[in-house]
């Protein structure tokens, strides 16, 4: 939250800068500023509404598919598909690939920060016991909304918590 604060400050300033630096600029100029004001504004409603996901999405909507699929493009579905490698009766999908690579229970996983990385991606850091994941999703905008299209796990790592402690 502190980053996008600071984001939307940094713009400001810069604005404020450009508008009384450079009275006299040209159209090229201008079109520049918007464009850096374009990605903040993108970033950060792509930010929301991963947030929004993981805040609204409960044990239960990991396992009721309806939820989710009203967020995810048909390739990350068919990829969510192709990734449950269980036994299985009906529609079965590694929905755990949003917090951590492994399968099984994500019960007890938190998501403890959630950032963009830029217009279209966002890392979440995901925790569960000693353990951090951080997975980054890739966010495309598909007629008014957004969807996610794409994750991987960029972190696995334990993290001694007696280490932490000191």
């Amino acid at each position: 939250m502190r980053k996008n604060i600071f984001m939307i400050g940094a713009l400001i300033m810069l604005m404020a800068c450009v508008g009384q630096t450079n009275k006299g600029t040209s159209d090229a100029d201008s079109t520049e500023v918007l464009e850096i004001s374009d990605t903040i504004n993108t970033a950060e409603a792509v930010t929301a509404f991963v947030e929004r996901i993981y805040k609204e999405w409960s044990v239960e909507d990991i396992l009721n598919y309806d939820y989710l699929k009203q967020h995810i493009t048909p390739n990350l579905l068919k990829y969510l598909a192709d990734a449950y490698d269980y036994d299985c009766e009906g529609e079965c999908l590694a929905t755990w690939k949003f917090f951590y690579e492994g399968g099984g229970d994500v019960g007890e996983l938190k998501s403890r920060q959630i950032t963009a990385r830029d217009g279209n991606h966002v890392l979440v850091e995901n925790k569960y016991v000693n353990y951090e994941y951080d997975v980054l999703l890739k966010v495309i905008k598909d007629g008014d909304a957004f969807k996610i299209d794409s994750l991987g796990q960029e972190k696995s790592e334990y993290v001694n918590q007696s280490i932490i402690k000191q």
